[in-house]
């Protein structure tokens, strides 16, 4: 009888971890950021999501290209993927690193060692 009793422990104790790791992250969802350049202004999406520390989903900016996320990491709130951006008829590797929040992503990027932009996404909420 005992041995049942450890048994069905065992297994209501793995339900419960199964279901806690399965929940989907807070840092899962959509995101947007507002990128200035010059006088313009526009929205680049961020919708993620993640499953234990693996990141997919896509990234798209102002001018409308989207990017499938690639290596995407969220190791405790560190944020790094790559995306392959289209570039004067071929491609460039680009390289965003940052720190996801509950309300709030800022992501950095470079490209060919060189740096671009700082970017901050907040949730959207819809």
């Amino acid at each position: 009888m005992l041995h049942t009793r450890q048994v069905a422990c065992t297994l209501t104790i793995l339900v419960f971890a199964l279901s806690a790791f399965s929940q989907e992250n807070p840092s899962s969802g959509r995101w947007t950021a507002t990128l200035k350049k010059g006088d313009r202004a526009g929205t680049a999406t961020l919708n993620m999501s993640i499953s234990g520390s693996d990141v997919t989903g896509t990234l798209s900016d102002p001018s409308g290209q989207v990017w499938q996320i690639e290596n995407g990491k969220l190791e405790g709130n560190q944020l790094t993927f790559h995306v392959t951006a289209r570039e004067h008829g071929g491609t460039k590797n680009i390289h965003f690193f940052g720190q996801a929040a509950d309300e709030l992503i800022t992501l950095h990027n470079e490209s060919h060692g060189k740096p671009g932009q700082t970017m901050s996404f907040h949730r959207r909420k819809d």
